[in-house]
């Protein structure tokens, strides 16, 4: 998103974000995937790895089984093919570049797909696929954020910790049907961070603009219902990006103009939401069952936050603007929103809002409809 022109915050919130978070009736409750112990405060991540080619960072989720990470490839940086033993969603916060994904075709054989990815890109990696990423430009960074579960165990081909090295000479000559070149897989000097860069001799594969079919969805391309300078949503599932249903999750984007407020909203029939802020400033406020504050806190562009299964949350922009990609470990998602225009409260009866919150007539029609004249 291209964050809106300085200007002066308001001194009032503007009216409600548009609400295309229709009502529905919540499913069983499940138990929280989330510990009392978790930091749940919002983060940006730590490195965990520099190099020629790139950095890695991570953030460090404590108490949770979720977390994430962020590659940033330098020009000519290329992130070694991979693949890992659980599902994770790839994100493209920052420039454009390159991916090589490997998923099976119509009669089940394995088939690389090249890819250009750019900013706002959603990517979803179930388990077992792997992937590689390049930066082929000479001048910007590339920055993917991954979001997954916290103990995710990445294999790589190649390198110092290629699973080719820690097999016997003998495995991998048969295997491979390799003599004297068995040695380079053993003997590779990668860096252990994965990430190299690659010479200019070197050319790489191009991407072919189909293969972004059912596999790669841009954020920004899509707007959802009667978005208008007050915010836009979108919401990911398996009709717009199939590896949905092997990843098993589901995502929105969500994205509010200057000022502007998401009103409390629930998320129903999923356990967790990670939060990741990939543009513009502002603040979010997590509120539990019992009426505690769980975060009301200051975010901006890198921060990632998750929000249990038990609480409500609600953020206002800055003036830049405020645009977030949630992560749901539902592949269908459901909301209800609390306030504002097709919220439970409207949806209730006159005299059922005077009798809970116990105020006169007038102040009932407030409540039901802020921002209208009474």
């Amino acid at each position: 998103m291209v964050e809106q022109p300085q200007g002066r915050y308001p001194s009032q919130p503007r009216p409600l974000f548009p609400c295309f978070f229709p009502m529905v009736s919540s499913q069983t409750r499940r138990t929280s995937f989330v510990p009392t112990n978790t930091d749940l405060e919002p983060q940006f991540p730590e490195e965990d790895f520099r190099g020629e080619g790139g950095s890695s960072f991570s953030w460090k989720m404590n108490g949770s089984d979720v977390g994430a990470s962020k590659m940033v490839l330098l020009p000519r940086g290329f992130a070694q093919p991979v693949f890992s033993n659980g599902p994770k969603m790839a994100f493209v916060l920052q420039g454009t570049g390159t991916a090589g994904i490997v998923v099976p075709n119509g009669n089940g054989v394995l088939n690389e797909r090249v890819v250009r990815i750019s900013q706002a890109d959603v990517i979803a990696v179930p388990s077992g696929v792997v992937t590689w990423w390049f930066n082929d430009n000479s001048d910007t960074h590339l920055a993917i954020v991954f979001l997954g579960q916290q103990l995710l165990v990445n294999f790589y081909l190649a390198g110092p910790r290629g699973v080719f090295k820690g097999f016997s000479a003998e495995v991998v000559c048969t295997s491979l049907q390799l003599g004297e070149a068995v040695a380079a897989l053993h003997d590779s000097q990668t860096t252990h961070g994965g990430i190299v860069k690659l010479g200019p001799e070197l050319n790489m594969p191009q991407p072919n603009i189909i293969n972004r079919d059912g596999l790669v969805f841009n954020s920004f391309t899509a707007v959802l219902g009667e978005g208008d300078s007050s915010g836009d949503a979108f919401f990911l599932n398996s009709t717009n990006l199939p590896l949905l249903n092997e990843v098993g999750w589901g995502a929105s984007i969500i994205q509010l103009g200057s000022g502007c407020i998401y009103p409390p909203t629930y998320a129903c029939a999923t356990k967790f939401q990670i939060i990741l802020v990939f543009s513009g400033s502002g603040n979010v406020e997590v509120v539990g069952p019992n009426g505690d504050s769980i975060i009301n806190a200051a975010v901006e562009k890198g921060h990632l936050f998750i929000v249990p299964d038990t609480s409500v949350l609600s953020a206002t922009a800055g003036h830049i603007g405020l645009s977030w990609l949630s992560i749901f470990n539902s592949p269908t998602p459901r909301f209800l929103t609390l306030a504002g225009r097709g919220s439970v409260l409207k949806s209730l009866s006159q005299a059922v809002v005077q009798a809970a919150f116990n105020v006169t007539p007038p102040m009932e029609r407030k409540i039901r409809f802020p921002g209208q004249s009474h």
